[in-house]
């Protein structure tokens, strides 16, 4: 425990490193989300939009937009920390060295740092996660109290992130999978899971009906939608596994994904305990289904977060294994251990260096003289941010969009993307003469954030 006490305080470290900086676009986002609020309770009917999650929004909601990032993103830095704790105690029945090795692994791994150091809801939904499975594994040993624990572990999850839905899909098909290996029998199966599961329903009941007469009254947005591709798959995937072991891109997604499914199988078949299969159904089977059935937005990694968790709580799981060995076995086991901790913090590095993006030092050039104009080649998510940032310090800017900027003639642009591939002079139409001149920018690194380059106009 006192091992897993220092590993909590290292990722309590980390995490506030990483919460330093500008809130970026979907933190900014929330805040759009629930400004508009009479009261708390609007944010589980009124509020009807994928970047709404629930727990994270009462909380930014109690704490306004004028308080500190830190602060801002104080949830998450606490659940992200849980997270290392409950790591631990979900690697328990495999013995200290795995507990050790899986905390330290959540401790330490990128995304699990980056969402627990960013407002938004995933520090949850990866915390709630881990402890379903605890509790599901004690309630499948009839142990006191744990059915209710997992009844309140679940809409926790939901409350965090709705993506929650795909872990209760692992873990009903694996809880179905162990009644039908006992009994074989499909009337077991079936009263095993209603009695399981049946409570947790229950009690996710209240919020999924705010979320359809919500729906039903205001409609249900979401932020964008990208059509599916096997390239988005892959690139989804296989950044989520390559950012959780701190893995270099040279050898592109598909092999690391082939190879973690192969590993996670080949275990699978060598340790047949009981564990194996939520594995198997969770980072093998659930991201089959997610690309069988066309899912959008498969390019961003985020989408894979629970078959992440799973993994790398294999991952501690196995490295734990070859401690407790000998030999080769152990060297080989401290070998892996001591190539994903380095990988991760030279992740940590570059995602400390430029974090999610910088944006109030622009907002306060483009303004410091008084109310600007701009101009940007992405209107809606430039607007939010630049919006957000001149409201922190009283000040004002607005948007002037493409075809009135030869009428209003706008003193900066802001064009999002690649630093690199920016020009240092734009003539961004062809039909008045107006000509700008880079003056600043600002880079983004990992799964959050924003590049911009500020032009300003030369007269």
């Amino acid at each position: 425990m006192l091992a897993v006490l220092v590993i909590a305080v290292t990722g309590l470290v980390l995490r506030l490193l990483g919460a330093r900086g500008d809130l970026w676009l979907d933190e900014i986002w929330s805040f759009a989300l629930i400004e508009p609020l009479t009261s708390i309770d609007q944010i589980f009917w009124r509020v009807n939009h994928d970047n709404n999650h629930f727990l994270n929004s009462v909380y930014l909601y109690l704490i306004g937009p004028d308080a500190s990032p830190l602060i801002q993103r104080g949830l998450s830095i606490a659940l992200g920390v849980a997270t290392t704790v409950a790591a631990a105690a979900t690697a328990a029945p495999h013995g200290r060295r795995a507990m050790i090795a899986t905390s330290l692994l959540f401790a330490v791994s990128y995304p699990m740092v980056h969402y627990g150091s960013e407002a938004r809801g995933y520090a949850g939904l990866v915390l709630f996660t881990l402890l379903s499975v605890v509790f599901l594994e004690r309630r499948l040993d009839n142990k006191r109290l744990s059915g209710t624990a997992l009844a309140a572990a679940i809409p926790f999850g939901f409350l965090c992130h709705l993506t929650m839905i795909g872990m209760v899909a692992v873990l009903a098909i694996w809880t179905a999978w162990l009644a039908w290996q006992r009994t074989a029998r499909v009337s077991r199966v079936v009263a095993d899971l209603a009695s399981i599961f049946l409570p947790a329903l229950l009690a996710v009941l209240p919020l999924a009906a705010c979320v359809f007469i919500g729906g039903r009254l205001f409609g249900f947005s979401v932020g964008g939608v990208s059509p599916f591709s096997i390239a988005a798959f892959a690139q989804g995937y296989g950044g989520m596994i390559r950012s959780l072991f701190g893995l270099p891109p040279w050898f592109g997604d598909w092999p690391y994904i082939v190879a973690a499914c192969g590993l996670v199988g080949l275990s699978a078949g060598v340790w047949c305990d009981r564990r194996a299969s939520l594995y198997v159904i969770g980072i093998i089977g659930l991201p089959l289904l997610m690309a069988a059935t066309h899912l959008p937005n498969l390019e961003f990694p985020r989408y894979f977060i629970i078959s992440g968790t799973l993994l790398l709580l294999w991952a501690g799981e196995m490295i734990g294994r070859g401690l407790a060995a000998r030999g080769t076995a152990r060297l080989f086991a401290v070998g892996a251990l001591a190539i994903v901790v380095s990988g991760s913090i030279s992740s940590l590095l570059q995602f400390y260096q430029y974090g999610r993006g910088s944006y109030a030092a622009m907002v306060d050039e483009m303004t410091r003289n008084g109310a600007a104009a701009y101009a940007s080649n992405s209107d809606f998510r430039t607007a939010m941010v630049v919006d957000y940032f001149a409201a922190r310090t009283d000040r004002r800017a607005w948007l002037v969009p493409e075809n009135r900027m030869c009428a209003d003639r706008p003193a900066w642009l802001i064009l999002e993307g690649d630093v690199d591939k920016q020009a240092e002079h734009v003539e961004p139409t062809a039909a008045c003469a107006l000509a700008y001149e880079r003056a600043d920018a600002s880079r983004h690194w990992g799964f959050s954030g924003l590049s911009w380059t500020l032009y300003r106009r030369q007269d």
